[in-house]
Parts: C-alpha cells; sequence; structure tokens
C-alpha cells in the first residue's frame, strides 16, 4: 500500500501524535495537516469519505477507551509505534484491531504498523450480490 497517495486522497486529514513522534510526521509529509497532541478535539463530519483522522501511538494506548473515542469516525489510520511491546505481543494487538474492524496494512515500514478503518471499503461487495441476480424474474426458474 502506498500510504502517501492514500492520505493525500482525502480532502480533510487530522493528526493526532499521541506518541510525540515527529519522525513519522516528516517521514510522511504530515506536518501540513492540523496536529494533535492529545485527543479533546475531534470533530467528525459522518457523513464525509474524504475526511481521514491519523492516529500516531504506542500499543499500550490501544484500549477501551481510545476505541470508544474513535467509536464516529468513519475513516481512521493508525500507524503503531513497532516498539518492543507491539513485537512481543503482536498477535494480541493485530487480534484486537481486527476485532475493531481494522485492516492490517503492509507498508515498506519497520518502524510502524498501519491499521486502516474506513467505512467507504469496510466490505467488499461479492459479484452475486448486485440486482440483476436478485430482481431478475428470469433466473427465478433456475
Amino acid at each position: 500500500m502506498d500510504l502517501k497517495k492514500y492520505i493525500n486522497s482525502k480532502e480533510n486529514v487530522n493528526i493526532y501524535n499521541l506518541a510525540e513522534n515527529e519522525e513519522i510526521i516528516s517521514k510522511y509529509n504530515l506536518g501540513n495537516y492540523p496536529v494533535f497532541n492529545n485527543m479533546e478535539i475531534i470533530n467528525p463530519n459522518l457523513f464525509s469519505e474524504k475526511q481521514l483522522f491519523i492516529f500516531i501511538l504506542k500499543p499500550n494506548k490501544l484500549n477501551k477507551i481510545f476505541f470508544t473515542k474513535l467509536n464516529m469516525l468513519n475513516n481512521t489510520l493508525l500507524l503503531i509505534i513497532n516498539n518492543n511491546d507491539l513485537k512481543t505481543n503482536d498477535t494480541h494487538y493485530k487480534k484486537l484491531l481486527i476485532s475493531y474492524g481494522y485492516k492490517h496494512q503492509k507498508v515498506n515500514d519497520n518502524k510502524i504498523k498501519v491499521f486502516i478503518y474506513d467505512i467507504s471499503e469496510y466490505k467488499d461487495n461479492p459479484d452475486w450480490l448486485n440486482s440483476e441476480n436478485w430482481a431478475n424474474p428470469d433466473l427465478w426458474e433456475k
């Protein structure tokens, strides 16, 4: 996945640098967007697919309180610092994030793990799920 391209495809990007990691902000050219060091101000547009919230955080901050605050966000990108805690408990954190609907994205950066929750890409429609198969009287006899 081209992380920079994904971020640039969004019109309204907010960065929450909860790990206070300036290296990631400069590496992915995130300095041009509003950067917050806490989660006090989160103003989601519930009807926008072009709004993106990026959270840079350490894995030990992934808890129920954190996910409760993200509950109303349509598009969330988590850049999780790949520290010793994450390396030791990798399976636990992946299961936790997948249980909240995040998809793991492979990127060429060994300093972070990337997980995305994008409601517009949350579930792919299978080929058979279309109006031709459901409302086509010609297929009713088959």
